[in-house]
């Protein structure tokens, strides 16, 4: 595969799990009336591990430790946006338990 579709591939992929995960903010906000900070930090995540798809396709060159930092950074954000929702999941059913 070319590396530039795979480029494309990434940052749509990225993209859209972005967007989606913007909406999910807004759906639970809607649905709940809680503001669930872990969407923001997961669209981050994936906006973050856009950049560097983005980058290269315009034609410019990131540092090999810029495009590490940013790849890095990216999957701690979205480790941490999942480990958000285990947390918010476990009390969820600490409060149904309750009842």
């Amino acid at each position: 595969m070319d590396s530039n579709v795979g480029c494309v591939v990434n940052l749509v992929f990225a993209g859209l799990i972005a967007a989606l995960s913007i909406a999910g903010y807004f759906v639970t906000v809607k649905k709940t009336g809680e503001h669930w900070p872990l969407w923001i930090l997961l669209a981050v995540g994936w906006i973050t591990l856009a950049i560097p798809y983005a980058v290269f396709l315009a034609d410019y060159n990131l540092s090999v430790a810029a495009t590490a930092a940013l790849w890095l950074s990216s999957y701690v954000l979205i480790m941490v946006s999942l480990v958000l929702l285990f947390l918010k999941l476990l009390k969820f059913m600490k409060s149904r338990e309750k009842k």
